[in-house]
């Protein structure tokens, strides 16, 4: 949710927020946003964003995002940025980056624990592990974490190993495709010894410049101009000077930033326990009959032009959620209508 500073003529100096909203989804949320829109008397501005919209827009995302992306997401913070437009809103405030400077998503738990076992702390690691399922979340976590966690080069290899494999295996894509696009040190698996080290691979090498183009992309799309406050250099440079537990404590991930705002926000915000995504109802978007049938042309096309294998006509279209694995469909719904 996006916070926006007032233009000059703005009435009393109050703020306005801009939001996109899913009545009914179960990841919606607008009773968080409503908490905060309350708590600093915000002018609050909402979008719901339908499959119908993304149907129509679809091809105007295409051109300005100019490559296939990850997910439905991109198009709901697209209709964030058209909403601020609309409200004549030209500079916005965003929280991008947060999660990877302060270890924010559920994937960080077992690189923390990992430093802890690492570092003989397991007392410490009980403690957090059942911290962490107390707050609701399951952690993949098994023997060969422990392993991974004295072993971290010989990790970061089998890794790798496995994801070239994957690839060059990958029965989806033709084998003419993979030999002529497949480059085998473009797949890095970082060294990772402690938490600090995968927060700093995602915000400097892996991960958060995807998100940063893609929001890029969209505010530039509207004549809109976002900035970061989480992304100030010397925030940044800062915040990586603390050690590991202070961005995950009791089973909470980013615990500095939730007790930095315990005094101003809303507790039922600072100390949410459930982690969402800025997340569509993709899934539901997805079996429209428009993008089932588009899917299909998308299919076609990309086996005219040999990039994946002809047996894919003949499976049904997977409906999966923005941030499921493995959302081969969603993929080829972006590429198949670029090409």
């Amino acid at each position: 949710m996006p916070i926006a500073l007032p233009p000059l003529e703005g009435v009393g100096g109050r703020l306005n927020s801009f939001s996109a909203v899913f009545p009914g989804f179960e990841k919606d949320e607008s009773k968080c946003i409503h908490l905060v829109n309350q708590q600093f008397n915000l002018q609050s501005h909402t979008v719901t964003p339908t499959a119908e919209d993304f149907v129509n827009d679809f091809d105007k995302l295409l051109y300005h995002q100019e490559e296939p992306f990850q997910s439905s997401s991109i198009y709901a913070q697209y209709k964030v940025y058209e909403l601020a437009k609309q409200q004549g809103v030209t500079v916005l405030l965003d929280g991008q980056g947060a999660d990877e400077i302060l270890g924010g998503y559920t994937k960080y738990y077992h690189w923390y624990w990992q430093q802890l076992v690492s570092s003989f702390q397991f007392k410490k690691l009980s403690k957090e592990i059942k911290a962490a399922i107390a707050n609701g979340n399951r952690i993949d976590w098994s023997f060969k974490n422990y392993a991974a966690a004295f072993l971290p080069s010989t990790a970061a290899k089998k890794l790798q190993q496995q994801l070239i494999y994957s690839v060059q295996q990958n029965s989806f894509l033709t084998k003419d495709f993979i030999e002529a696009n497949f480059d085998k040190y473009t797949f890095e698996k970082p060294v990772i010894k402690s938490l600090n080290d995968i927060l700093y691979y995602n915000t400097f090498q892996n991960g958060l410049e995807d998100l940063l183009r893609y929001a890029d992309r969209n505010s530039m799309a509207h004549s809109r101009e976002v900035r970061l406050p989480f992304l100030s250099h010397e925030l940044v440079e800062y915040i990586f000077k603390f050690s590991a537990d202070y961005k995950i404590q009791n089973g909470f991930t980013k615990h500095l930033l939730r007790l930095a705002m315990h005094s101003f926000l809303p507790k039922e915000i600072v100390w949410r326990k459930d982690k969402v995504g800025f997340e569509p109802p993709q899934q539901q978007w997805m079996q429209h009959k428009h993008i089932q049938e588009q899917i299909v042309e998308s299919k076609k096309k990309l086996v005219a032009k040999g990039i994946i294998e002809k047996q894919s006509l003949n499976l049904s279209v997977q409906t999966k959620a923005a941030h499921d694995a493995n959302n081969i469909d969603w993929w080829i719904l972006c590429a198949g209508s670029m090409v």
